[in-house]
């Protein structure tokens, strides 16, 4: 996506004290127009302040909120350009489905038989034009939540704000609306910023993740970039599994793992002998046969141990030990290479530690 002169959304410098605690420490953030974001993180990280500080729902402590350029900071929320849904949906239980989604039109000058047609038109676009006139309690958890984001499309909001709007429901329901949420933004293009700590829903909904810790914004990018060029050891520790590593580095491209000299292609600019934390996903390990003969040092290929296996559908995840540094290791296979290898416990094997794919970071993660 291209970014315009004036986003849609520029958050700047924004910071929030709860007492002595800041929540959020001089966050910036552009935001363009159509995109939608993913604010994702631990609990406690600042996600959901920053969200409902852009709501106007919490009143930040310093910095700026500017919609399409104007400074929205100390207006009210009734007086900002948004839609809401909650996780706990937050629909009225007295009133029937098309009353709960024709609510935020009372008063904003609509017809009657014009907010009936909008009320119509949405309940078609999520999926329930037969259900008008059942009441909250009638429903299922997914059909209530797309009540609440067709309460929040009513008055065609510049701004879609979804706050952890799928965590309360099952995991096959989530999945599915996962799908349909995407579908729907595809369609109608709103600019959407959705908090979630559920990374799947982040890599699978977002143009691009806000990944969030302890107030501050860690990294930001699109999902393939967040996963495979994580910026930080925490980015790659809680956005996907990953194996870290505590090391020393010997020089360019070198670093010592516990007494094992790893190469690494990544670029580092910090000085040799400085601690440090390697990261390698468990699906770039490569395993081998316990025939296969040890090359030198640049391969990084060494002897491990199966500890255990742990099928998991399509690929089987499988703990390895390693005798030369009594190090552990978690590794991501393909099931039909798990059987072709015969991987069972305290098989020997060989694995690669392919240079490419270690990334190194100045910050310590794990304890490998």
């Amino acid at each position: 996506m291209i970014e315009s002169s004036t986003p849609y959304l520029d958050i700047r410098g924004v910071g929030k004290r709860f007492g002595s605690f800041w929540a959020l420490k001089d966050v910036s953030l552009r935001i363009e127009a159509g995109e939608f974001i993913c604010f994702l993180g631990p609990s406690g990280c600042g996600k959901t302040t920053l969200l409902r500080i852009i709501a106007g729902l919490e009143q930040q402590d310093g910095g700026q909120i500017l919609q399409k350029g104007s400074d929205i900071s100390g207006l009210p929320s009734s007086q900002r350009d948004f839609g809401i849904v909650f996780q706990s949906y937050a629909l009225f239980p007295n009133l029937s489905v098309k009353d709960n989604v024709g609510y935020g039109l009372k008063g904003k000058g609509w017809s009657r038989q014009a907010a009936a047609d909008r009320v119509k038109e949405l309940l078609k676009l999520v999926g329930l034009p037969d259900s008008a006139s059942q009441y909250p309690a009638q429903l299922s958890g997914g059909m209530q939540q797309r009540v609440a984001l067709a309460r929040a499309l009513a008055t065609s909001p510049g701004l879609l704000l979804l706050d952890e709007p799928l965590s309360a429901l099952d995991a096959r329901v989530r999945a599915h609306l996962r799908s349909e949420l995407r579908q729907l933004h595809q369609r109608l293009g709103v600019t959407t910023i959705m908090v979630t700590h559920d990374q799947e829903e982040a890599l699978s909904l977002a143009d691009r993740i806000v990944v969030m810790n302890q107030g501050v914004i860690e990294q930001v990018g699109s999902p393939q970039t967040i996963y495979q060029k994580p910026s930080s050891a925490f980015v790659a520790d809680f956005v996907g599994k990953t194996n870290p590593l505590r090391a020393r580095l010997l020089g360019p491209g070198r670093a010592s793992w516990q007494g094992v000299e790893l190469a690494c292609e990544h670029a580092s600019q910090l000085p040799a002998d400085t601690e440090v934390t390697l990261t390698l996903r468990p699906e770039e390990i490569v395993l081998h046969d316990g025939h296969t003969p040890e090359p030198a040092v640049p391969g990084n290929r060494v002897g491990a141990m199966v500890q255990g296996l742990e099928f998991l559908g399509p690929f089987c995840r499988v703990s390895l030990s390693l005798p030369v540094n009594g190090q552990t290791l978690i590794a991501d296979v393909p099931t039909a290479q798990a059987l072709l290898l015969g991987l069972n416990a305290k098989r020997s094997i060989w694995i690669d530690l392919p240079p490419q794919h270690i990334r190194v970071h100045g910050t310590h993660v794990g304890v490998h």
